[in-house]
């Protein structure tokens, strides 16, 4: 009886941590022969800038309504909750009325239940999950998800940005409260950037492909008012962008993410923009939507605090929002968090702004956020509990998963 309670005790635990390590590794290995970032052309179109999920949820129900040839949706998590659930009813109602509704959601992310996928399937939408878990690097697989949120409606009107699909993301999470989060509508040029895009995983899903016609891929001629370039990640190309931005920046610098866990070469290029004088405001949300991931940025705060990097928790509900932005030259919204995870191993789609007006109106934002928001102090930091300090250590040993 002690042999095997050993066995299952201390030697399986063990073998299964080797596996997972080896399997990461080599999983790794063959992504980095692999993958690949897209740095589409820069566009001119219009771009309305979202920042709660109200008035962004009513907008893309609105634009949903209006489809006349196809819908074509990606999120991260779609849950069929209540808020799931309208948009799942409205997507049929679509579908039976001959519009194409192409539906993808990330395997593992997704969150919706069986019933959720059979009414949509029932109703003529296609429905597909991205970013399946797959042999023969099964852990590996496990941690690569598609973060992509991104929808395209009669390849003229283009979402991408930080919302999903859930209760959540409108405030209706009472440990959460209100949520912070920012989302873009495009129309324009550069839809055509994520309908690309979005066919690429459509087919990688194993699904039908699609023709490249003016129905999913219209003339549009006339310029709009506001320059934009969109970045698909998968794992490659972020950090680089990332690095080259803050090191671009002279008077201030914006970061604002849900999880702050850098690498060590973007930590590394925050800390130089501090000495060359670039004001840093960092602002992350006071409440946790993870176990481990507030922990992990502790290292990484204390260091930028003692050089004065001004970090803020928000305190009005949870902050999801994800922007970097640079003096008034440049602003990225998206999908990618400051964290390991969207740097080497999601895929993520962000956008990059020129336009001196939206620019101004994220920062506004952000301005408004920290007004709203504690300002960190190094010693809140130092002084840590037993167990903080233990979440610490086990979070630095992970940080690449997080």
């Amino acid at each position: 009886m002690t042999f095997y309670l050993i066995i299952g005790v201390f030697v399986i635990p063990f073998f299964l941590f080797i596996w997972c390590k080896l399997d990461f590794m080599l999983g790794k290995k063959r992504h980095n022969h692999e993958r690949e970032h897209i740095f589409y052309p820069r566009r001119k179109g219009h771009i309305t800038f979202f920042r709660d999920g109200k008035t962004f949820f009513d907008a893309y129900f609105e634009d949903i309504k209006n489809a006349q040839h196809h819908i074509h949706i990606h999120f991260f998590i779609f849950r069929d909750d209540q808020l799931g659930s309208q948009l799942i009813r409205l997507l049929c109602n679509k579908a039976e009325n001959g519009v194409h509704v192409n539906v993808m959601a990330d395997r593992l992310g997704a969150g919706m239940s069986r019933k959720g996928r059979r009414t949509l399937k029932k109703s003529g939408v296609q429905f597909t999950y991205s970013q399946k878990v797959s042999l023969p690097f099964l852990f590996f697989s496990l941690n690569r998800r598609n973060h992509r949120k991104m929808t395209i409606i009669d390849g003229k009107i283009g979402y991408v940005g930080g919302f999903n699909v859930g209760d959540e993301y409108i405030g209706r999470n009472p440990e959460l409260g209100f949520w912070r989060d920012f989302h873009l509508r495009i129309e324009g040029q550069g839809v055509t950037d994520i309908q690309t895009q979005f066919l690429s995983d459509w087919m990688k899903a194993k699904q039908t492909p699609f023709p490249k016609d003016d129905e999913y891929f219209p003339t549009i001629a006339e310029e709009g008012k506001d320059t934009y370039q969109i970045l698909a990640s998968d794992g490659s190309g972020l950090e680089t962008f990332f690095t080259q931005a803050i090191e671009q920046a002279k008077k201030y610098l914006y970061i604002a993410s849900p999880y702050f866990v850098p690498s060590n070469r973007i930590q590394k290029s925050i800390l130089q923009a501090i000495d060359q004088g670039v004001d840093v405001h960092i602002i992350l949300p006071e409440k946790r939507d993870h176990p481990f991931v507030k922990e992990a940025s502790y290292a990484f705060l204390e260091q930028l605090m003692s050089k004065g990097a001004s970090v803020y928790y928000f305190r009005e509900g949870f902050f999801h929002a994800k922007a970097l932005l640079i003096d008034e030259k440049c602003c990225d919204v998206g999908t990618a968090n400051m964290d390991m995870r969207s740097f080497f191993l999601n895929n993520e789609m962000n956008v990059l702004l020129f336009s001196s007006d939206l620019i101004q109106e994220v920062k506004n934002t952000l301005d408004k956020d920290i007004e709203k928001s504690l300002r960190v102090k190094k010693e809140d930091l130092q002084n840590k509990s037993f167990w903080a300090n233990a979440r610490e250590q086990i979070a630095l040993r992970i940080k690449e998963l997080l």
